[in-house]
């Protein structure tokens, strides 16, 4: 049974993807040797394809992968993948998850990680064995040579660190000769050209309104109706460019700018959505409505997992968050407001405000507040300059209700990403040399923390019985935390390690841990420490609770 004949009727992209794919045989099947690109609106459906992949490959194996890896930004968009794979034989993988569905080597057929796990997996960290410095690594490495890796709202992964190591991962996978796809709704085309540079068989699959729309400006040739040859403008690398004719029917969204937070009352009509930037805001805010007798919802990163998830979304009328709904948060709003943001950040949070065309018409406020943080200036002014005339489609990339599409302007805005090329050269060793090893890379991390922009820590109330005891937390702002010391240390949780012959016993201890900084922190975090009680790992770190209820969540001291 071929590939694309296995399905049930699909949208119209990810149909595509399956024909070129083109997958063929009964229980081996032959597919053929391309990567992706997937430039597909916000709410579209991505996930499906994967979903429907594992399905697919549930009954029969190709001789070019045997699992599929699904890898995105966040563990809530782990989660939130996995309660739609049930049915499923599918494992999850990133610190903390549930230990009855952990796939640490990447074995299951179906495997949904964060880049975080994926990236120290790749290179030699072997997340299955903390305590050992050779281990075993070969055997997840080996499960993702023989897998083919989505990933996932790779755009939140161009800057810094993450940028780097997501362009090592991709030479590397080319190199060894593993299938890959990319998806975002928000790619710019210098992001797309660095990728294509850096692997082979390219093949960017678009959804458009009409033909040509995603090779404007592009230096490719049309082949067919549909489909061009292109090549990149730096290093004229060639990919291929499929185009697919779907006329999605999305709403009319009005773009209002608005200079003054008393207006935000105003302007809250049936269900609104409210989206700032920082978890303070978030929580002032919160704070002001309930002064005028609203009745909003808050969600931010900073509350317990449990009493984050206590918060149903589908029963408030007034939401207000920060950038955590912006990817995985499946709910729809009649208005939104939003701070001003980078345009990928707009349209993410706009994917969110009548997600399901419950109108044909509505409207976005941004709220000039003149913060920045954590974005960068010029790339907010040139969106909010590029959104004044209220003239751009943001629920297309090519266009809707005779505005141009937000693909048209993304070039403009956002700057190219910059690769660390000593980072790089220090991650293609790790990989490609037999002798290196987990230690190796601990030298590499002592100098750039993580490999990806994000170092979360998590804090506790008190000690922690299980996942959900945790409060996620940015580790480079520890140093506002309110956490419980003595002198110079610091009371912390930690994971210890017996072992009775036969496997290991875990207990939560408490204990203290000392450290300078954030990045010494970073350093001693998850890394292993050893005495003569046994071997023991940080979970957490202690904060005061009276710093922290379960309504507004963790506020800085």
């Amino acid at each position: 049974m071929s590939l694309e004949g296995g399905f049930t009727r699909r949208r119209k992209g990810i149909q595509k993807v399956l024909e070129l794919m083109n997958c063929e045989g009964e229980e081996v099947a032959n597919c053929n040797d391309t990567n992706f690109i997937l430039n597909f609106p916000t709410g579209y459906g991505k996930t499906t394809l994967s979903i429907e992949l594992a399905r697919w490959l549930s009954t029969r194996t190709t001789t070019n992968f045997a699992r599929l890896i699904h890898v995105v930004p966040t563990r809530a968009l782990v989660e939130d993948i996995a309660k739609r794979a049930r049915g499923l034989n599918y494992a999850v993988q990133y610190s903390f998850a549930p230990s009855e569905l952990k796939s640490p080597n990447f074995l299951a057929e179906f495997v949904i990680t964060t880049y975080d796990s994926f990236l120290l997996n790749l290179y030699k960290a072997s997340i299955g064995e903390p305590f050992s410095v050779h281990g075993h690594y070969d055997l997840p490495r080996f499960s993702i040579y023989t897998s083919l890796v989505h990933f996932d709202e790779f755009h939140l992964m161009n800057e810094g660190n993450s940028w780097t190591s997501l362009i090592g991962a991709i030479k590397h996978l080319t190199k060894v000769g593993v299938n890959f796809m990319l998806s975002s709704a928000t790619p710019s085309r210098s992001i797309e050209e660095k990728i294509i540079e850096n692997s082979r068989n390219i093949t960017k699959v678009s959804v458009v309104r009409n033909y040509g729309d995603s090779v404007k400006g592009r230096n490719c040739k049309e082949v067919s109706e549909g489909e061009y040859e292109c090549y990149t403008a730096e290093r004229r690398r060639p990919y291929r460019v499929v185009e697919v004719v779907e006329d999605l029917k999305v709403p009319d969204i009005d773009i209002k700018l608005i200079n003054d937070g008393e207006e935000i009352p105003r302007v809250i009509e049936g269900r609104t959505i409210i989206v700032v930037n920082t978890v303070e805001r978030a929580i002032s805010l919160y704070d002001e409505l309930k002064r005028r007798q609203l009745k909003p919802c808050l969600i931010h990163s900073r509350f317990r997992i449990s009493d984050r998830m206590k918060i149903i979304l589908d029963e408030c009328d007034i939401i207000i968050s920060t950038q955590v709904i912006e990817v995985g948060v499946n709910i729809s709003s009649d208005v939104m407001i939003t701070e001003q943001a980078p345009l990928p950040s707009i349209v993410q949070r706009v994917g969110r405000l009548l997600r399901y065309n419950e109108r044909e018409r509505g409207t976005l406020y941004i709220w000039r507040t003149g913060e920045y943080a954590p974005y960068d200036k010029d790339e907010v002014i040139r969106t909010l300059d590029a959104l004044s005339n209220n003239d751009v489609c943001l629920k297309d990339p090519y266009g809707c209700h005779g505005k141009r599409g937000y693909g048209e302007i993304i070039d403009n805005i956002i700057k190219e990403p910059q690769v660390d090329y000593k980072l790089l050269k220090e991650l293609e060793e790790i990989s490609i040399n037999p002798f290196l090893t987990k230690k190796d890379l601990e030298k590499v991390l002592e100098d750039y923390c993580t490999l990806t922009n994000s170092f979360i820590i998590n804090l506790a109330l008190d000690k922690p019985s299980s996942l959900e005891d945790l409060i996620p937390f940015s580790g480079e702002m520890i140093d506002k935390a309110p956490l419980v010391r003595e002198g110079n240390k610091v009371l912390a949780y930690f994971e210890k390690y017996t072992s009775n012959g036969e496997m290991d016993n875990v207990e939560i201890i408490e204990d203290y841990i000392e450290f300078k900084d954030w990045k010494d922190l970073c350093k001693k975090y998850r890394k292993p420490m050893e005495d003569k009680d046994g071997r023991k790992l940080l979970l957490a770190l202690m904060v005061d609770n009276s710093f922290y209820d379960n309504e507004r969540g963790l506020r800085l001291k």
